[in-house]
């Protein structure tokens, strides 16, 4: 089953023997693929649309995976059910992600991993996730259709990270692979951009930027 490089490595990042909750799951491809490749994974592929549960019953009867994966039509953490130990969320913005989590946080103490691709609002992400008592334990960056896409799994602990390790990441600051650094190019040009374009007013602003610009410099 071909499935899209974002995806795969996702689900490259689902341990064996782990009963996932995949929130948002669109089509299940995600799901189908990590019950293939893993042992011992059973999952919920949950969404709030009825469409796209529609084509994942598809999908899953295509690849006769109905004892392995079960489908939800549920919003958010609704469809948790006993023995998950993995949360996957996909596809969603960071304050959607963290509005999910932090709804039903009563029940993250029984979760031994959150996977997360967000589309945005890395930096409120980290923090707010770090705040639930987890820590960031791996972090992969994709390249896909012009996009990047930081990849963060989540494990149950606590640690400090800094601003600057909230917006870019620790664990990629730390590896600094050559698609990171052209994610931190790309940003540093984003930045240079806004720089110039505000005038002396938004003069805290600029001096924050230029802080920022100078740190990515660095790396």
């Amino acid at each position: 089953m071909k499935i899209s490089k974002r995806l795969q490595v996702i689900g490259d990042l689902v341990s064996d023997n782990s009963f996932i909750l995949d929130i948002g799951c669109d089509h299940a491809l995600l799901d189908i693929y990590v019950v293939q490749k893993n042992k011992n994974v059973h999952a919920v592929a949950s969404d709030i649309n009825e469409g796209p549960l529609k084509k994942a019953k598809e999908n899953i009867n295509k690849y006769n995976l109905k004892d392995k994966i079960k489908i939800k039509q549920a919003d958010g953490l609704e469809s948790y059910e006993e023995n998950i130990d993995t949360i996957i969320l996909s596809g969603l913005g960071g304050v959607t992600i963290v509005d999910i989590l932090k709804n039903k946080k009563e029940l993250l103490p029984k979760i031994k991993k959150i996977i997360i691709s967000s589309n945005n609002n890395y930096y409120y992400l980290r923090k707010n996730i770090t705040n639930l008592n987890f820590k960031i334990e791996s972090e992969k960056i994709v390249y896909e259709k012009g996009k990047y896409y930081p990849i963060i799994v989540f494990i149950p602990g606590k640690e400090k990270y800094n601003n600057f390790q909230l917006k870019y990441g620790p664990k990629l600051l730390k590896e600094k692979n050559q698609v990171f650094k052209n994610y931190l190019d790309y940003n540093r040009k984003k930045l240079i951009k806004i720089y110039k374009s505000l005038n002396n007013k938004y003069f805290l602003k600029k001096i924050k930027i230029k802080r920022e610009i100078k740190m990515i410099n660095k790396i």
